[in-house]
């Protein structure tokens, strides 16, 4: 069982994989993200507001993926996405929606404009799979 501050070591046999950005409000949900990526090796950073996203991604070397919640207070998901695709060096960053919006209603992004979709509540399985998929990691 992982606790509060654990650290998830690499399954064995897979060095790091990725750095995977996460953009969410909600702490239990980045929280749980952040455990299962690590499991499976991957560099993970939780940020919990549009703002503090794009400040990140302005210094930091581009993520090899990012799971943006698209329903945040202040600046949204897709307000952050759209940043994303207008910036030359993040054009090509993965971007995985994770929302319990329905992906059909206003407001929501653009068909194309994102490379994956988790809905809440989402299996943790699929979190992985949508993750590996995005960073070109599809196989075990």
């Amino acid at each position: 069982m992982l606790r509060a501050g654990a650290t998830s070591p690499p399954s064995p046999g897979r060095g790091l994989l990725a750095r995977v950005l996460i953009v969410e409000d909600e702490p239990s949900i980045g929280f749980i993200l952040r455990e299962v990526l690590e499991g499976e090796g991957h560099k993970v950073t939780v940020l919990t507001s549009g703002t503090a996203a794009l400040d990140w991604l302005a210094v930091e070397p581009p993520p090899d993926a990012v799971l943006l919640d698209l329903l945040m207070p202040g600046l949204g998901g897709r307000e952050v996405l759209e940043a994303i695709r207008r910036e030359r060096r993040l054009r090509e960053v993965p971007v995985i929606l994770v929302t319990g919006a329905v992906p059909k209603g206003d407001g929501f992004p653009a068909e194309g404009s994102y490379q994956g979709l988790l809905t809440k509540p989402f299996d943790l399985a699929d979190v992985v799979s949508v993750v590996n998929s995005a960073v070109g990691r599809d196989g075990g």
